[in-house]
């Protein structure tokens, strides 16, 4: 709403923006990562600091905390109002406040007295011929009791003994006796709770230990002599008093008195069901949000969270209130959880909406304070509106309603710190489970363009996702609005005040006057722990309502006026000379560390360690120890450089997805890196000194299971090497007929009685040779009589191997078999003729997607997608030109459509462009929704079964220029390294994929055009330097010869940062000085799911996408641990998460 408010002077009524260099928001994305990489320091700390605020009011039951919890009303509305002027009493009140030593009234002596003091007063009643007794031998008849038509009574803490002298001095133990009584009833069906016979109480675990002052209370409706003949007796009292007792006033006189009125209302069915409807309205609200995260154990536990947190910011804010002096003791327990669901709410979801909003692969400590600095400054903003509504409202409302809002705004505070340490760290356990991450990343990858076309929402959906202005702005102010004015409403008088604007305006502009209670009562005379100011405003509502049926039953109201209390006081009493001595914070640590040090701490054990279990439920995977998910990474995109161990150019890489990672060098040498937990271990081969020697190599390939290293020479000299035993394990001499190969790899050939490990080996002039790794043998046999342009392995579900190439822009399928004979088949679907409404070009390129069941064929400018089981074709869309083999395929993760085909939420393609240094990703996805999947399966059962397929989704279109070397991960995003530039032009198109045929005109670079049109006709055509990163100092004398590490996911979210580290002065110099040296990066290979390996010169680079995993072989801080040269930097983002 403060938005709103600022229009005028801001022109928009959106939250502002903060820059990523803004220092508020620098503050709160330091505050939330420091919280997030620290969850557990932070959650324990919490929990220490809620046990302080909650120990007092639930288990300290001697604390004024406790017991104001205990006296709040359930289901009534209670209060106390001083009258002003005259009106007639419909009750007068007179008191004898009876004290021994300090805190010691429950005494024989002190109660002898009392019963004395008492019988001096009442006597046998009021009746003009009733007399007061003065011995102390009577009194054992029990206690006075009216006569019928009679409006008279007392209450006094006598009654416990029946007013029995006898009784009292045979007692043996005097507390115990007032505990088991302290459910009795009086004549006036009053019971005799300690808080209404003795005032200055001390309890122990809700058992009344000690008293300072003994309570005797007459109640007179009579309107008639009745307190003349009080007088009369008071003063008679004061004359013939023991010499060992005192009277205040000394001739026992009181003439001071004050009108009160007292309410006594319960709750209504209206209110009731308002309430009622609130909360399970707000419950059902929580948890379908909740469940919206589709991790079922993250929206559970969250949903733990968010009660704990509402929980311990109640009562933690009854407990302050209390220390503070606010007495809370007129408002219904129903209405004090409502507080805190108006503030809590509004924040929670606004921050876990940002946090579904960056990217997945971001390590979650780093997607936590991208989320807090994002949204802090704006749940600032919104508390510091809601303490000034509160304000405002606490200055037009009932004085018990203003202690209504002190409660409100110590909630809010509190729950915006909870909301910052609590909430937070366990919210970025959460993000770290693998369920909610598979969540967010599908959250992520739907994110659809805002200049492509979309279905318009109606309001009702809007507002029931929370997408409009009002649900998400103004429910939390106008929540706590209505609640106060409820509240508010109770207190009224109905006959007299209404509220109206004027009256609003003079009561915020009107310097309100300090409560005048305190100054009516006459300063005390001795030392007390409880005045009878204090000893009346702790009167509970279950003791009016007890009131009211004696005094005005069937009645909500009555007035009472209250004359000052008698005090009867014994000379010489220990600590009734010196005054009160409020207790300090000290001295109130130092009971509490000696009295309930112990019972605290064990309650923080306790809940630190169901806290604990609920993290490791909540960080389960259900994968074996050591797979579980590391410590967070300082940066999402992590740079490391291996330790230089070759003396040349790199020319040459190969890896496997356990981690192995192989260099070859222009030295001949050839550098071998097994992952262990420790870091990397690495070993040269000197394979240009091997017999036979194996130089120069032209190819080579580990294996999947990271056991085999396999090198080629030019000459077709094969050496196997064993990872595992550090040697040669097969030498042998293919014929490779001058070629060079385009298909060398591992692969397990199925056979007839066994499957064979071998090594398989195409070449251009259309020979496979299969090499059997333990047997040692090979073989060779034409599989096409044409040339080979393109050759791809594809491994079925069932086992089935085939080879998949192209031959004259025509696709052969040839099976693998253990057995020699099988020839090639010619896929008629795929063959170069122009059939009807299909791209006359020729097929130039493969490339095989087995996750899938798919073969994506590339013709000089279109895609075509086939079903690789029948041949058919899926769908076809417009590319760009394609460089040769630098095709990849993209998806999400694998769906069952309703008709039996795959299906997924989004399918990318990424390509270099020919003669450009251009990277293009086109991005298919439905729609918006998070559950919506697009049909793989045939475009004709699509119709059948009513399937959504590639046809109705929506395209969009990513490029980066230049891009350098980069390749893709598993993690539905491309990284790559390139040379900073200074005006590089990212962009990107959406659009439906329904497309005119192309002109031929308009063939050349079609993708790249299209997009630069279309974002510079929306005018968001931004330049990669100034819209995604912020230039950091160069390593080398000139920006040109800088270099930079750069990721683009599947949903056109870039990022970049520089390949030095800026805290490291020395390893800058070094890599300063190697980077003169390279001319350009690569090769490059893909390792594990979200690391690449790039050759830099005669160095390894590995760039790391958020956490990488070799089978669990890292290191303690979820990075590869490379032992040197590790550098990592925060990425830059720019505005927006798509340039579209």
């Amino acid at each position: 709403m403060i938005w709103y408010l600022l229009y005028p002077l801001r022109g928009t009524t959106e939250p502002p923006r903060l820059s990523p260099s803004h220092p508020i928001r620098r503050a709160f994305q330091a505050h939330g990562t420091a919280t997030a990489r620290h969850w557990l320091l932070s959650i324990l700390v919490t929990i220490v600091v809620s046990v302080l605020l909650c120990y007092p009011a639930l288990f300290q039951t001697d604390s004024p905390a406790a017991t104001g919890l205990r006296n709040l009303p359930k289901h009534v509305w209670t209060s106390t109002t001083e009258v002003e002027g005259e009106r007639p009493a419909d009750v007068e009140v007179r008191q004898v406040w009876v004290h021994g030593d300090y805190m010691n009234a429950i005494d024989r002596r002190v109660l002898r007295e009392a019963l004395y003091v008492q019988q001096a007063l009442l006597g046998e009643g009021f009746d003009e011929a009733a007399a007061p007794a003065f011995t102390t031998q009577q009194g054992d008849e029990g206690c006075i009791a009216t006569k019928s038509g009679q409006k008279w009574g007392f209450h006094s803490p006598l009654m416990y003994w029946n007013c029995s002298l006898r009784a009292i001095e045979e007692d043996g133990d005097l507390v115990a006796t007032i505990n088991s009584g302290s459910q009795r009833q009086s004549a006036l069906n009053v019971t005799l709770r300690p808080s209404t016979v003795f005032a200055g109480k001390s309890f122990s675990k809700s058992k009344l230990r000690a008293a300072d002052a003994l309570v005797i209370t007459l109640f007179d409706q009579t309107d008639s002599t009745l307190g003349a003949m009080w007088d009369a007796r008071a003063r008679s009292l004061a004359k013939d008093l023991s010499p060992e007792w005192a009277m205040f006033p000394h001739d026992g006189q009181m003439a001071r008195s004050r009108l009160y009125e007292f309410r006594f209302s319960p709750m209504t069915l209206n209110d009731d069901l308002f309430l009622a409807a609130s909360y399970l309205v707000t419950a059902a609200y929580v948890v379908w949000r909740m469940m919206q995260l589709r991790a079922v154990k993250s929206w559970f536990g969250l949903l733990i969270t968010i009660c704990a947190k509402m929980t311990i910011c109640v009562i933690g804010s009854f407990t302050v209130c209390t220390f503070l002096g606010i007495n809370l003791a007129r408002i219904p327990r129903p209405w004090f959880p409502g507080v805190v669901f108006c503030f809590g709410l509004g924040n929670i979801f606004r921050l876990i909406n940002v946090v579904l909003e960056t990217p997945p692969e971001m390590p979650p400590h780093q997607r936590i304070g991208h989320a807090v600095g994002e949204v802090g400054h704006h749940s600032l903003a919104v508390a510091g509106q809601n303490l000034a509504i509160i304000y405002l409202c606490s200055r037009i409302v009932t004085p018990w309603v203003a202690d209504f809002c002190v409660f409100a705004a110590v909630t809010l505070v509190l729950d915006l710190v909870y909301h910052l340490t609590f909430f937070v760290a366990v919210l970025s356990v959460d993000v770290q489970r693998l369920e909610l991450l598979d969540s967010l990343e599908r959250v992520e990858q739907s994110k659809a363009s805002k200049a492509g076309r979309s279905e318009r929402q109606s309001w009702l959906t809007a507002l029931r996702q929370g997408a409009l202005p009002f649900s998400t702005r103004f429910a939390g102010s106008v929540a706590i609005l209505s609640i106060i004015l409820a509240v508010n409403w109770h207190f009224f008088d109905g006959n007299g005040q209404q509220l109206s604007v004027q009256m609003v305006k003079e009561k915020i502009f009107k310097r309100q006057r300090r409560s005048r209670e305190p100054s009516l009562w006459s300063p005390p005379p001795i030392n007390q722990a409880r005045t009878p100011a204090d000893w009346l405003t702790i009167q509970d509502h279950n003791t009016a309502r007890e009131l009211f049926s004696f005094i005005k039953p069937n009645d909500h109201s009555f007035i009472a006026r209250i004359y000052d209390p008698l005090l009867i006081v014994l000379k010489g009493a220990d600590g009734r000379d010196t005054s009160l001595k409020q207790t300090s914070l000290l001295e109130g640590l130092r009971h509490f560390t000696r009295e309930h040090a112990f019972p605290a701490a064990l309650i923080v054990v306790f809940l630190f360690a169901g806290v604990t279990l609920l993290m490791n439920y909540l960080l389960w995977t259900g994968l074996p120890e050591g797979i579980e998910d590391e410590d967070d990474e300082e940066a999402n995109l992590v740079v490391k450089t291996l330790p230089t161990s070759q003396s040349l150019d790199i020319v040459r890489l190969a890896s496997s997805p356990k981690g192995h990672l192989v260099s070859i060098s222009l030295d001949r040498s050839t550098s071998i890196w097994l992952p262990g937990r420790s870091g990397f271990v690495q070993s040269t081969l000197q394979t240009a000194s091997t017999k036979p020697k194996l130089w120069p190599i032209t190819a080579c390939a580990i294996d999947e299971s990271g056991n085999v290293l396999a090198l080629c020479t030019d000459k077709g000299q094969i050496g196997l090497w064993s990872l595992a035993a550090s040697r040669f394990s097969t030498l042998q001499a293919v014929g490779l007929r001058g070629q060079v190969p385009i298909l060398f790899t591992f692969a397990i050939v199925p056979g007839t009685d066994y499957d064979t490990f071998s090594l398989l080996i195409v070449t251009p002039d259309g020979y496979l040779t299969q090499l059997e790794t333990q047997a040692g043998m090979h073989q060779t046999k034409k599989i096409c009589a044409t040339p080979i342009s393109c050759a791809k392995l594809y491994t079925c579900a069932k086992g089935i191997l085939s080879l998949i190439f192209v031959s004259k822009a025509q696709v052969h399928i040839l099976p693998l078999t253990g057995e020699s004979g099988g020839t090639s088949e010619v896929v008629a679907g795929l063959d170069p003729g122009p059939p009807p409404d299909s791209n006359p070009s020729k097929i130039r390129c493969i490339e095989a997607v087995p996750s899938l069941g798919l073969i994506f064929a590339l013709r000089d400018e279109e895609a075509e997608i086939f079903d690789f089981n029948s041949r058919v074709l899926i769908h076809a869309f417009p590319i760009g030109h394609v460089r040769a083999h630098s095709f990849r395929v993209l998806h999400s993760a694998r769906r069952q459509c309703s008709c039996g085909a795959p299906a997924v939420h989004s399918l990318s393609v990424a390509y270099a462009e020919q003669e450009t240094d251009h990277l293009i990703m086109q991005t298919f996805t439905l729609d918006d929704t998070t559950t919506s999947f697009m049909c793989l399966g045939k475009p004709s059962e699509n119709e059948t079964h009513k399937c959504q397929g590639l046809s109705q989704a929506k395209e969009a279109v990513y490029y980066v220029e230049p891009a350098g070397v980069w390749e893709s991960t598993n993690a539905l995003s491309v990284v790559g390294i390139r040379r900073c530039v200074q005006s590089p032009t990212p962009s990107s198109s959406a659009s439906g994929v329904d497309y005119a045929s192309p002109e031929p005109s308009a063939l050349a670079s079609a993708l790249k055009q299209r997009a630069a049109r279309s974002s510079t006709s929306s005018g968001l055509l931004t330049t990669l330097d100034s819209a995604f990163h912020t230039r950091h100092p160069p390593a080398s004398p000139t920006d040109t010869e800088n270099w930079e590490a750069w990721t683009l996911s599947a949903t056109g979210e870039f990022r970049s940062r520089p390949l030095v580290s800026d805290s490291d002065d020395n390893v800058d110099e070094l890599l300063a000085d190697d980077q003169l040296f390279v001319a350009a990066p690569g090769p490059i290979t893909r390792l594990g799911k979200k690391s690449v390996a790039v050759g830099f010169g005669n160095t390894v680079k590995i760039l790391t996408l958020g956490k990488e995993s070799f089978d669990g072989l890292t290191n303690g801080d979820g990075a590869l641990d490379m032992t040197l040269g590790s550098y990592k930097s925060r990425v830059r983002r720019g505005p927006g998460r798509k340039l579209q």
